[in-house]
């Protein structure tokens, strides 16, 4: 009796390969499907942090020879880096605006003189007309702060 060695796999041994490769995706799908809503709100707060930071030191610059500072929409979920005194009277040619995506968006809780939503940093020393916290929030991952101080210094968590 003449036995051959069996060559190929046996319809088990690739339908548990099959198997195991489903299982790896689900697994895989649901890791991916959490990370992009994270990197999302974690990229549009960084957006917002550094905009803050940068018309705090085009201020300190007197970049222009004006002040500089941002403002919130919260009614539209954007921000504006702009350039002047207040947002209502600045040189909107110099507006740099950005828009947060559909399942985040905006709440600010801010102190101090002007529009609610509008903070303006002095020129020459950087010193802001508003404190306080903006919020960055997203349907399912959770939120994002951003804190500015009485001195000017702008953080994020």
């Amino acid at each position: 009796m003449n036995l051959k060695p069996h060559e190929g796999f046996t319809f088990l041994e690739l339908v548990i390969v099959m198997a195991i490769g489903l299982v790896l995706v689900g697994f895989g799908s649901q890791i991916y499907g959490n990370l992009q809503p994270s990197t999302q709100i974690s990229r549009i707060s960084s957006e917002i942090l550094q905009a803050t930071r940068t018309a705090k030191s085009k201020s300190v610059a007197r970049e222009n020879n004006a002040a500089h500072g941002i403002f919130f929409d919260t009614t539209a979920n954007s921000f504006t880096l702009y350039q002047g005194a207040t947002y209502a009277t600045r040189n909107s040619s110099f507006d740099l605006t950005t828009t947060l995506g559909g399942s985040l968006s905006l709440t600010t809780a801010l102190t101090g003189s002007g529009d609610a939503d509008d903070v303006n940093f002095s020129t020459g020393l950087g010193t802001p007309n508003k404190t306080g916290t903006i919020t960055v929030t997203h349907d399912t991952v959770g939120t994002k702060t951003i804190s500015i101080n009485s001195l000017g210094l702008i953080e994020g968590n």
